[in-house]
C-alpha cells in the first residue's frame, strides 16, 4: 500500500471495531493459531488461526497488502451498525480525555487525539487505530468496577469448599490473563464481588452461574473489596 495514502477517520475506526468483534480481542500479531490437532503419526496440525487485526483492516482496504499464502489471507471485514454505534462511542470516550492530551501526559492518548481530532489517517498510524475498541472496552469496565465496589456489602458468596447452583449474577469485566490461557473474570453475585478463570470470554452483563464451587477469599487488588475466588464454574448467557 502507498504510505502516503490516507483514508477517512471514521471507516477505519468502524473497521477497527469490526475487528475486535470478529476476533472477540485485540490481537497485534499478523496471525496467531487458535487450536491445533495431532496427528496419528504425532504431527502437529494447524486447524485454525486468526489474524491481527491491524491486518484484518489493511487488508479490507486492499487485499494487497496480504503478501503471504494466499490460502492464508483473510477475508473482508464486513462493518455492522454495531460496529458503528461503538466507533462513535470510542470518538466521544476519547474525547473526554481531551485535558490529559493537552497536558502531555499521556503520550498514547496524545497521539489519539490526534488522529481522532483529524478527518484522515495514514496506514502506518492503523495500529493505534486498531486498538482503541480493547482500551475502550478496558476502560469503560474499570470504570463500571470502580462506581459499583463502593455499593457491594462485605463479605463472601459462600464459604470456601461449598457448592453453588443456579445463582444469577452480573459480569464486570473478562480479560484474556497474561500468565494463563484463559479470561480472569470479575462479576457480581448477591451484591458481592466474586472472579474466576473462563476458558472462553463471557459478554458484559446478566448471567447465571449454573454451578460453581468456592475455591477462596481473597480481595480485589485495586478496590480492595472482598472477593470470592470460583472454579470449576459452568456459567449460562
Amino acid at each position: 500500500m502507498n504510505k502516503n495514502v490516507t483514508f477517512p477517520v471514521q471507516q477505519v475506526l468502524e473497521l477497527a471495531c469490526a475487528a475486535q468483534r470478529i476476533n472477540g480481542e485485540y490481537i497485534k500479531d499478523l496471525i496467531i493459531p487458535v487450536f491445533t490437532d495431532q496427528t496419528p503419526d504425532g504431527t502437529i496440525q494447524l486447524m485454525c488461526h486468526k489474524h491481527g487485526n491491524k491486518i484484518l483492516m489493511l487488508c479490507t482496504l486492499d487485499h494487497t497488502n496480504w503478501s503471504a499464502d494466499p490460502k492464508e489471507a483473510p477475508m473482508p471485514l464486513k462493518v455492522l451498525p454495531e460496529d458503528v454505534a461503538q466507533a462513535e462511542e470510542i470518538r466521544n470516550y476519547f474525547k473526554r480525555l481531551l485535558f490529559a492530551a493537552i497536558e502531555g501526559e499521556n503520550e498514547f492518548q496524545t497521539n489519539i487525539n490526534s488522529i481522532l481530532s483529524g478527518e484522515t489517517v495514514k496506514p502506518n498510524q492503523f495500529g493505534y487505530v486498531a486498538c482503541l475498541p480493547s482500551v475502550y472496552v478496558r476502560d469503560h469496565a474499570k470504570n463500571q468496577i470502580k462506581k459499583i465496589a463502593r455499593k457491594l456489602d462485605e463479605g463472601f458468596v459462600g464459604d470456601i469448599g461449598s457448592n453453588l447452583k443456579d445463582l444469577d449474577c452480573e459480569i464486570l469485566e473478562s480479560v484474556r490473563s497474561k500468565n494463563f490461557d484463559a479470561y480472569n473474570v470479575c462479576a457480581i453475585i448477591d451484591n458481592k464481588m466474586a472472579s474466576w478463570f473462563s476458558k472462553t470470554p463471557l459478554k458484559l452483563g446478566a448471567c447465571v452461574i449454573v454451578k460453581a464451587k468456592v475455591k477462596d477469599h481473597s480481595e480485589h487488588w485495586l478496590h480492595k473489596n472482598p472477593v470470592t475466588r470460583l472454579n470449576y464454574v459452568k456459567a449460562a448467557q
